[in-house]
């Protein structure tokens, strides 16, 4: 893949747009979350990732041009094996999007997919499939439930975490298992929620473990005039994912990653233990 095909899989991000969220938490303003959709627009980055739990209100993409299309997430629970119950929160979900076209809905947790409810609940949210969104999904933090899963519900997109810390969608095989079956693999964290790209994350307390290494990062790329955003997405290139959800801070942060420079030579660094759950996995973050 080249930077040019890597840029038309980007997806904004908008964990932050209504909340705070991040290793360095920040919520963006309205005006910037405007500056970072017009942005996105005229780079013909159409696709917008968010979540039933990251809206208060339905009025943050009221006016949003029309060729957006977003990827979003739910929790359903046992509630959802009646039709109608279904129905109702799908439906008022779906109104925050004031018509743009949703093509994606994922499981925000695998968790109800395992119990002995989750085909029901499953085939409930199927039969909206062609009313509200086009595609039906799951977002995943790891790989051990996936092979059963992959085998008992028709699924269309896996979305995983993928950094250059961690590549475990990549190093169990699954990435070529998923692709095999016609699934598509979306790709997030791929900042590690800024802990590989921002200084201000590794000082604090909770990564004084890490922090000798991490700060032996930051130096290297330095020392080599590399952008850590450049080199996390230039890694990028070398894998065949299908989309890949950008996180951002402001309008300035979504320039340097549209324009990023793509960084050729290959390098050996970033001595680090990359199968580390407390450290790859932000749920394990304090």
């Amino acid at each position: 893949m080249n930077k040019k095909n890597l840029k038309k899989i980007f997806v904004i991000g908008s964990a932050n747009f209504t909340q705070k969220y991040g290793a360095d938490p920040i919520k963006i303003k309205i005006k910037e979350i405007k500056k970072i959709i017009d942005l996105s627009k005229r780079n013909s980055i159409y696709k917008i990732d968010t979540a039933d739990s990251y809206f208060k209100s339905n009025i943050l993409f009221k006016n949003i041009d029309k060729k957006f299309q977003f990827i979003t997430k739910m929790v359903p629970d046992e509630r959802w094996e009646s039709l109608n119950y279904c129905r109702l929160k799908l439906n008022n979900h779906f109104k925050n999007f004031n018509g743009n076209k949703v093509e994606t809905l994922l499981f925000h947790d695998s968790q109800i997919l395992l119990k002995k409810n989750g085909s029901k609940i499953f085939k409930n949210i199927e039969t909206f499939k062609k009313k509200y969104f086009e595609k039906i999904g799951l977002s995943i933090y790891d790989t051990k439930n996936l092979n059963y899963i992959i085998s008992n519900y028709n699924i269309d997109i896996i979305q995983c975490p993928y950094n250059i810390l961690d590549k475990r969608i990549v190093n169990s095989g699954w990435i070529k298992k998923l692709k095999d079956k016609g699934i598509e693999t979306h790709v997030r964290s791929i900042f590690l929620q800024g802990l590989l790209v921002n200084k201000q994350v590794y000082k604090k307390k909770y990564f004084n473990k890490w922090k000798k290494k991490i700060s032996d990062w930051f130096l290297w790329l330095e020392n080599n005039n590399i952008s850590p955003i450049d080199y996390c997405l230039s890694d990028l290139l070398n894998y065949d994912f299908d989309q890949i959800v950008i996180g951002v801070n402001n309008y300035a942060n979504l320039k340097e990653i549209i324009n990023f420079k793509v960084i050729k030579k290959k390098y050996k660094f970033l001595n680090l233990k990359k199968n580390d759950l407390n450290l790859i996995d932000p749920r394990n973050w304090k």
